[in-house]
């Protein structure tokens, strides 16, 4: 629905966007095929125009161009927005969208030249009540009409109306990834919130002091939470939550203005915003997923338990990193984008987007040497915001010069994916750190949040130390951003955040307002009762009601009993 939105003409919105918002249809985006998803310019599925018709025959050369793993289409769409190479006489204009019936939503029978199915279980067991499908076109005919085409046109008389930018498709995109961001931070804030709560809950040792007493028994064991090893893991990640959330709300304002340019075939914007949005979703899916598995190994061995509640979120959200543009793909149009900016500054040309000013740190005279922290002042200067900034985009302009300087050293583009993903975290890293400044600022500025303020700068604070000196301490250390005798001091204040964020954990977490239903989870509710829970859920196991365990215990004792076990058992008295 959002690319029929957002390419789509306004007679085709009213043809096709109303009735699926309607549920009079059911549509998927099938653009991935059996052999290319990334390569999007070396599709294969074609889009041939017969002008004798006025139609668009749509059609699959071989099994490699079956499109695959697309959502909903194994079972329940009637409708699909493809992707397909545009084939105008003898000359291929590239990738286009139309959009394809797939099943009669009278019946929902293939219809002909179709043929459709489901591809099977995912890793993990994850979406597993999502019907990712695949289909095949066999020489299949739609109207002119259903090519997309409030950019690109293809006239009655066959001919090809371009777009005024060649990436106007790549708007509907950038939406589909900005979500992304969002939902990487929620995503993220339901595993911290669980883990947070269960060990808060949990209790497990006592102090050296207690072990030596003779009323020990008296004693409560230390709370899980309260080890520096779960503190570590769990707080920065209650902050990386916080900073996807803003910085998605920050993208959905740069989305909504450019979108808005789009509809008046303005591109100015998409550039930065596609990078951007590229940027912050490979970040931020990398990023959330490897959280929520951090989330559950905090919790011990009731981590791995399904009744956590974390590893269906696993499951789920780990296949972000591939759809909607793997990551070690994008972080190469974000590494472009930034080489772009790098040389238009060294043209005396100036950088011309905001999200790049950080290039311009380069002109300074000392900018190959590391931050100068003033003399006993390291502890008051890091926690500057005009400071923490100018680190991490310090940062990021030496990776994207030293991905320049590489290039021309003569190293291939195809050898450089690496130091682009390097160029990429740093990038998202510096728009992250400055939506989180930004936050605070408005905050501040608000009567309405002035109470909130500092608990922000807290968490804000505790996402720029937990970067430098742990996530990301190797860039700041390779670029010589950060100069290694800082180091410990350093390490010191990130400490003291953490400890900060730690005291005020609970509230933090619950402050993201999710409800028991919502999170789904034995261990993480919120009146804390995780044991009588799990308990509950366990008993609740189908697996130990009466019909289901007699049906086991049949297939043990058929184990036990085969050929003359049940005579040695009893003879035995085993």
């Amino acid at each position: 629905m959002p690319v029929i939105k957002s390419q789509g003409t306004e007679k085709q919105i009213e043809k096709w966007y109303n009735p699926a918002r309607k549920c009079l249809i059911i549509g998927c985006y099938a653009q991935t095929e059996l052999s290319h998803g990334s390569n999007v310019m070396a599709l294969k599925t074609s889009a041939v125009y017969d002008k004798n018709l006025d139609q668009f025959i749509i059609h699959t050369p071989d099994i490699t161009a079956a499109k695959w793993w697309i959502g909903g289409l194994g079972i329940a769409c009637t409708h699909a927005v493809v992707q397909a190479q545009l084939i105008i006489g003898d000359k291929l204009y590239g990738p286009h969208l139309f959009i394809v019936p797939i099943r009669s939503p009278i019946d929902l029978k293939p219809l002909k030249g179709i043929t459709v199915g489901d591809i099977g279980p995912k890793a993990y067991g994850g979406t597993s009540g999502n019907d990712n499908g695949y289909v095949i076109f066999d020489q299949v005919r739609v109207p002119r009409e259903n090519m997309l085409m409030r950019f690109s046109k293809v006239t009655r008389d066959g001919d090809y109306i371009s777009p005024v930018h060649s990436k106007m498709a790549y708007g509907s995109m950038v939406k589909i990834r900005v979500d992304l961001i969002t939902e990487a931070g929620w995503k993220l804030a339901k595993a911290v919130t669980i883990a947070t709560r269960y060990c808060t809950v949990r209790r497990q040792f006592y102090t050296p002091a207690d072990l030596t007493n003779s009323n020990k028994n008296d004693r409560l064991e230390l709370q899980v939470i309260s080890y520096s090893s779960v503190q570590h893991r769990l707080m920065p990640l209650i902050a990386t939550a916080f900073a996807l959330i803003i910085s998605g709300e920050d993208m959905y304002v740069k989305l909504n203005q450019m979108t808005s340019l789009l509809a008046e075939n303005n591109a100015k914007m998409l550039p930065e915003v596609h990078a951007s949005s590229c940027a912050l979703k490979t970040w931020g899916t990398r990023r959330s997923t490897d959280g929520i598995e951090e989330s559950r190994k905090s919790m011990g061995g009731h981590g791995y338990s399904i009744f956590s509640g974390i590893s269906e979120l696993f499951a789920t959200f780990v296949p972000s990193n591939t759809y909607e543009g793997e990551n070690y793909v994008l972080c190469q149009q974000v590494a472009r984008f930034l080489l772009k900016q790098l040389g238009a500054a060294k043209q005396g040309k100036g950088v011309t987007s905001v999200t790049a000013e950080y290039l311009n740190i380069l002109a300074d005279k000392t900018a190959t040497k590391s931050f100068m922290f003033g003399k006993g002042l390291i502890s008051e200067q890091i926690l500057d915001p005009k400071v923490q900034l100018h680190i991490f985009g310090m940062r990021a302009a030496r990776l994207v010069t030293s991905l320049q300087i590489q290039l021309d050293s003569g190293r291939p583009w195809s050898d450089l994916n690496m130091e682009c993903w390097a160029v990429n975290l740093a990038h998202a890293e510096y728009l992250i750190m400055k939506s989180m400044i930004q936050k605070v600022n408005i905050m501040r500025s608000s009567p309405n949040y002035t109470g909130l303020v500092d608990t922000m700068k807290i968490i804000s604070d505790l996402f720029c130390l937990s970067n430098i000196v742990s996530t990301s301490l190797a860039t700041f250390l390779s670029t010589s951003t950060i100069d290694t005798s800082d180091i410990e001091l350093l390490n010191e204040q990130y400490r003291i955040a953490i400890s900060k964020v730690a005291n005020i954990a609970i509230p933090l977490t619950d402050s993201f307002g999710f409800t028991d239903y919502e999170l789904n989870t034995a261990l993480g509710k919120k009146d804390g009762r995780a044991y009588e829970h799990l308990w509950e859920a366990v008993q609740n196991n189908p697996v130990n009601m009466n019909e289901e365990n007699t049906k086991l215990s049949k297939l043990v004792l058929d184990i036990l009993h085969r050929e003359n076990g049940l005579k040695e058992v009893k003879k035995s008295k085993l």
